[in-house]
C-alpha cells in the first residue's frame, strides 16, 4: 500500500497556477442564474451531489426527513475515532476511540446536525449497534492500513469550503483521509476515501468531487484520489488530470441547478429506478423499485 498507493518516491504531476481560476471562473458563469434568484445561501456537499444525480425523488425524500439512526451516525463516529487514534500519543483500543468519540459529540451540541444530542437520547439497543458498526470501522482500518507516519502529513475527515457567486453558493466536503502537500505548482496530495461494502461507480465521482474542492481552495488539485474498501482491505485510485476536474466541475454545476430547483419549487421530482431504491424511503410508495431487475448477489 505505501508502495502503490501513497507512492511518495514517485514524481508528481505539476498543474498550471491558472487551472483553478478558470474552473472557478466558469463554474461562477454557469451558476450566476442559480445564485440570483436564490432566497438564501445554498449550501451543498458531496452526499448531495450524488444524490440529486442519482433520482431527484430520492434527493428530496431524504432532505425532507432527515433523522439520525444507527446506520447514518457511526460512520462521523468511526471518522472521529480515526481522527482521534492519529493525535493521541498512546494506543488505545478501537472500542476506546469509539466511546471518546462519543463523549466528544455528546458534549458538543452545535456538530454534524445534532448528532450529539441525538447520542444522549438513543436507545441502549441503537446505542450498542451504532458503537458496535463503528468499532468495526475502526477496527478494520488499524489492521490492514499501515501506520500513519508524521512525515506522510496525515489528516482525516479535515473540511474543506469553497464559497461561489458571492458566498451565495457553497460546496464543503469532508475527505476522510489526506496525505502530503503541495509544493508551488507541483501537486502533493492524496486523497483518500473509506468505502465499507460494495464498489460502486459514483465513487469515482465522489473522489473527483473531491479533488475539484481541494484545486479550489488551494489553486493546486491533489496528484491521486482513492477509494479504500475496509471490508476487503482493497483500494482503487485515479491520476488527477485537468480533464478530471473539468468533468467534476460539470458534474457539480449540474448537480447545483437539480438541487436549487427541487428546494426552490413544489413540482414533481423526477424518479430514475436504481440500487437506492432498495433503501429508499420512499420504496413502498414509488414506480421506481418495480423496474428494478432481481439482484444476482
Amino acid at each position: 500500500m505505501v508502495d502503490e498507493l501513497l507512492a511518495f518516491e514517485q514524481p508528481r504531476p505539476r498543474f498550471p497556477p491558472a487551472l483553478a481560476d478558470s474552473l472557478r471562473r466558469r463554474m461562477e458563469e454557469a451558476l450566476a442564474p442559480v445564485a440570483d434568484a436564490l432566497d438564501r445561501p445554498l449550501r451543498v456537499g458531496k452526499h448531495d451531489i450524488s444524490s440529486v444525480h442519482t433520482c431527484e425523488a430520492y434527493f428530496r425524500a431524504e432532505k425532507d426527513s432527515f433523522a439520525w439512526a444507527p446506520r447514518n451516525s457511526y460512520g462521523a463516529i468511526a471518522h472521529r475515532a480515526l481522527r482521534l487514534s492519529i493525535s493521541m500519543r498512546d494506543d488505545p483500543a478501537p472500542l476506546d476511540l469509539v466511546d471518546m468519540a462519543i463523549d466528544a459529540y455528546v458534549d458538543d451540541d452545535q456538530g454534524d446536525g445534532g448528532l450529539g444530542r441525538y447520542l444522549r437520547t438513543a436507545s441502549p439497543l441503537d446505542l450498542g449497534e451504532l458503537r458496535a458498526q463503528a468499532n468495526d470501522v475502526v477496527f478494520q482500518f488499524l489492521e490492514c492500513f499501515p501506520p500513519l507516519q508524521r512525515d506522510w502529513r496525515p489528516r482525516t475527515d479535515t473540511p474543506i469550503l469553497v464559497k461561489l457567486c458571492g458566498e451565495r453558493v457553497s460546496l464543503r466536503g469532508r475527505p476522510d483521509l489526506a496525505f502530503g502537500q503541495a509544493r508551488g505548482e507541483e501537486a502533493g496530495v492524496l486523497i483518500v476515501d473509506l468505502k465499507t461494502g460494495w464498489s460502486y461507480p459514483h465513487h469515482f465521482d465522489d473522489l473527483r468531487f473531491y479533488a475539484l474542492l481541494q484545486t479550489l481552495k488551494t489553486g493546486v488539485p491533489p496528484y491521486r484520489v482513492a477509494s479504500y474498501y475496509l471490508d476487503s482491505a482493497t483500494f482503487h485510485h485515479e491520476e488527477v488530470t485537468a480533464g478530471i476536474l473539468e468533468i467534476a466541475a460539470g458534474r457539480a454545476v449540474d448537480g447545483i441547478r437539480k438541487i436549487a430547483r427541487l428546494l426552490q419549487q413544489e413540482g414533481p421530482a423526477a424518479i430514475t429506478p436504481g440500487p437506492t431504491c432498495r433503501w429508499c424511503r420512499l420504496r413502498d410508495e414509488c414506480d421506481g423499485p418495480g423496474q428494478l431487475p432481481e439482484r444476482d448477489d
